[in-house]
């Protein structure tokens, strides 16, 4: 992890960061509510507004805020001189994690987003801009000015100058898994950050939207997974509440009438065995992915000193000093393997549930 964001992570919320999108509606802002979403495992959220009172009960709860401020978001340019005073009212609080800035926006509105951003982050170490990018299946020509999607985020790097790297990419459709699609997107992500020194944030598919059905446990754990094989340094669930004031959304963790959904159990679950090995992952430096077993092996971008038998996998390499570490993710959606890893003459053995993944300190 580059050195200034993890000083953010590290004193604002001193954990992996697990975010979530609509996590409550203005109604159901109270403290119950953001009980609730902690107790999901949850640890930050974007906020309906700036006011004390949101970040007070947000903060009360175990949370941290990416504060949306509507002078700040989406801001015109006539508003880009005052962003420094309007973040100056907040930025110093320690529920704030960051400042929403952007959502996916294309390379023509990349400098007004980059002065907005800019601004947000003068002269405040211990706060960023976020902003969220496309995945590689957005519209070439209308929603990338034409650029490849390498060259997408490469403009955005040198325009915007982010402090990390956000995109969503919902892989699972109604007819089927898009598989090149995601790892393709997975791999430009990490070359981009690998090239600028960044580290990365990934949203998960967890409603039904669009062509997108809701997820099953499995599709839902391996999005995570394979996210985090990757080098993430962050998720995002999208969406946590289900969304009412669009149409064509389903349910997600939270249905349109408040009730939780077996979706909470599946990402409570998922937010609790990444917890488990967070602080350890924030601190290991990617060095590439390996495949293993008769699936997308030329899409390794390491070659380890480890062999891996027992099934199809991915695992990121990684390294902490001289230590050496390995994120393997089990890549069938149904069948529970046993996993084995030689290394160095040695080998252990150990199971992995369908979708699942785990650390191992070579």
């Amino acid at each position: 992890m580059n050195g200034e964001f993890q000083n953010i992570i590290d004193k604002k919320l001193g954990a992996y960061p697990i975010g979530a999108w609509v996590p409550y509606y203005k109604d159901e802002l109270n403290a119950q509510t953001l009980k609730r979403i902690r107790e999901c495992g949850i640890n930050f959220v974007p906020t309906l507004s700036c006011e004390k009172e949101e970040l007070e009960l947000i903060e009360k709860a175990g949370l941290r805020a990416l504060v949306s401020d509507e002078r700040v978001t989406y801001a015109n340019v006539s508003n880009i001189s005052k962003i420094d005073e309007y973040v100056g009212e907040y930025a110093d609080s320690s529920a704030v994690l960051g400042v929403f800035v952007w959502d996916e926006p294309s390379p023509t509105m990349m400098d007004v987003c980059g002065l907005i951003n800019r601004q947000v982050q003068k002269n405040r170490p211990d706060c960023f801009g976020y902003v969220n990018l496309h995945p590689n299946y957005s519209d070439c020509a209308s929603q990338r000015d034409g650029l490849t999607y390498a060259e997408y985020l490469d403009y955005f790097v040198e325009h915007c100058e982010p402090k990390m790297l956000s995109f969503d990419h919902y892989p699972f459709y109604y007819d089927g898994f898009h598989a090149d699609e995601y790892f393709d997107n997975l791999a430009a992500i990490r070359t981009c950050c690998d090239k600028h020194g960044l580290d990365f944030w990934s949203f998960l598919q967890s409603s039904s939207f669009c062509k997108n059905p809701i997820p099953t446990e499995n599709e839902l754990r391996f999005q995570a997974h394979t996210n985090i094989a990757y080098g993430a340094k962050g998720l995002l669930y999208f969406t946590y509440r289900q969304v009412v004031h669009e149409d064509g959304f389903g349910y997600a963790l939270v249905d349109k009438e408040k009730k939780i959904t077996e979706l909470y159990g599946y990402a409570q679950s998922i937010n609790k065995q990444v917890e488990a090995v967070g602080k350890t992952l924030l601190k290991l430096t990617h060095k590439g992915v390996a495949f293993f077993g008769d699936k997308y092996i030329n899409r390794s971008t390491v070659k380890p000193d480890f062999t891996l038998e027992g099934g199809n996998f991915v695992v990121g390499v990684f390294s902490c000093g001289t230590r050496k570490y390995a994120y393997v993710v089990n890549l069938s959606f149904s069948d529970s393997v046993t996993a084995r890893l030689t290394h160095k003459g040695k080998t252990r053995e150990f199971e992995l549930k369908a979708s699942d993944g785990t650390l191992i300190e070579l």
